[in-house]
């Protein structure tokens, strides 16, 4: 049985409260993380787990880590945050980034202006790992990493993606060096030569709103008229994928 103390740190975890620690659930999330190196301050396994389509090597690396500890199958499904569960849940401690860690590699800089959605911030996390970005600044007050569901549509970039909370956006943007360009969906499309070369900074908008920065340049990704405007997440798939040197 787990404790109440337990118990209520869990749910401030779930809900927000606490910076720096994110609910996993899913077995392979789990078992990637455990894989990664990454921190943990909770392992929870129950007996689902073992009916799981995974190796037994990765089934033994979660019921034999230190911080293991087995509930019932009823006991997990009252502290996940979903109907249903994989048998097992983990507490993780984020790695710790500065802004001038996000702009320490080659690729591009991410910024995030007032997303919403904890999925659209997850996906572009994932992109812009993919696509070798240098990091992702984000507003403070909008969606982070500190999320169940951002960090199951990350695929585990918040592990080693350097990620940056800020207050003042413009301000930072104005004393980095990089160019800036923004993604607006009036803005002109871009064309064969974009990007320039060099690093850069993508900035991405509210899902509602896009973004009052006012600063950098504009674009948009050309499509065929009448269509409706991206997701941002996609959008942002899209001009990231521009930016990688190996793209085609």
């Amino acid at each position: 049985m787990l404790s109440a103390a337990i118990r209520s740190q869990l749910r401030d975890i779930q809900r927000g409260r606490v910076t720096g620690r994110v609910v996993v659930e899913g077995a392979r999330l789990v078992v990637e993380a455990i894989a990664s190196g990454a921190m943990l301050e909770i392992l929870l396994w129950s007996p689902r787990l073992l009916g799981r389509p995974l190796p037994a090597a990765e089934i033994a690396r979660v019921t034999s880590h230190p911080h293991a500890r087995e509930i019932a199958d009823g006991e997990m499904e009252r502290v996940q945050s979903g109907p249903s569960h994989q048998g097992v849940l983990a507490v993780i401690v984020l790695p710790e980034f500065s802004p001038g860690d996000c702009l320490e590699g080659e690729g591009w800089l991410v910024v995030l202006d007032g997303v919403q959605d904890p999925l659209n911030f997850g996906a572009i996390a994932r992109s812009a790992r993919a696509f070798g970005a240098s990091g992702m600044w984000y507003r403070k007050g909008g969606a982070g990493p500190s999320s169940t569901r951002a960090y199951r549509a990350a695929a585990g970039a918040f592990l080693d993606l350097p990620l940056a909370a800020l207050d003042d956006l413009e301000g930072a943007l104005r004393t980095q060096p990089r160019q800036v360009w923004v993604a607006a969906a009036d803005a002109p499309p871009f064309g064969r030569d974009w990007p320039p070369p060099g690093r850069g900074v993508l900035v991405l908008g509210s899902e509602g709103q896009g973004t009052g920065l006012d600063i950098g340049k504009r674009v948009s990704i050309p499509m065929r008229p009448g269509t409706e405007s991206l997701n941002v997440a996609q959008a942002a798939a899209v001009l990231l994928s521009r930016t990688y040197p190996g793209r085609l």
